[in-house]
This record gives structure tokens, C-alpha cells and sequence, in this order.
């Protein structure tokens, strides 16, 4: 009988730590690549701002976007995509969880392996 318990706790036990791990987010830019998406950025017409630093998840304004995440435009400055409102949002959560930024070590550019994205 005994036998019998230790072993539904242990399988119990084998289920809990099973869910415990941390589900996947889907980047909404570069085709959901994070080495691409944390070193470079978006993309084309959601190229709003740019990665300063991944690990420390610091970016800055691309001219002649506005310096803050807004979609409504002014006299001063453009206003950002939805898109890249929530990139940045994604990147200043996911990108700061790298350890160290990897270096690439392709002899095509990144954003061009295995095609362009």
C-alpha cells in the first residue's frame, strides 16, 4: 500500500514541474526570430525605434518618430504602428532575459538567412 501512494505522489509530483515552464510569446515583428527582433529591431514601415542595448532592454526613437510609444502624430513628430507599440512592449519584456548578446558569426547579414525577414 505504501508502495502504491509514494508512487501517485511521485507521478503527481512528475506533472506539477511538467507546467511549470514559461510559455512562448510570438514576436509580432521579424517573423518571430529573437536574435533579429532584439538586435535589430523591426522592420520597414515599423522601424519606429531602434535597440540600444537588448539586455538592458534600452531603445531609442527612430527620427522622425515621436520619442515615446503614441500612435497619434503632432506638429513635431510622427506617431508610431500599433505594431511597433506592442514590439517594444515585447522587447523591453523578452529581450533583457538573455544571459549575454550573442554575436552573429554568418557570412550573409542576418536578416537574410535563410531569406529575408
Amino acid at each position: 500500500m505504501k508502495r502504491w501512494i509514494w508512487t501517485l505522489v511521485a507521478a503527481v509530483g512528475l506533472q506539477t514541474t511538467a507546467t511549470a515552464s514559461t510559455p512562448h510569446t510570438t514576436l509580432v515583428c521579424r517573423m518571430d526570430d529573437p536574435f533579429l527582433f532584439c538586435s535589430k529591431g523591426c522592420d520597414t514601415s515599423d522601424y519606429n525605434w531602434k535597440p540600444v542595448d537588448p539586455i538592458s532592454g534600452t531603445w531609442e526613437a527612430v527620427s522622425p518618430y515621436c520619442p515615446f510609444p503614441t500612435p497619434t502624430s503632432t506638429n513635431y513628430c510622427a506617431g508610431w504602428t500599433m505594431k511597433a507599440i506592442t514590439a517594444l512592449s515585447q522587447y523591453e519584456t523578452i529581450c533583457p532575459g538573455a544571459v549575454k548578446e550573442g554575436k552573429w558569426k554568418g557570412t550573409r547579414q542576418p536578416e537574410l538567412v535563410p531569406f529575408k525577414h
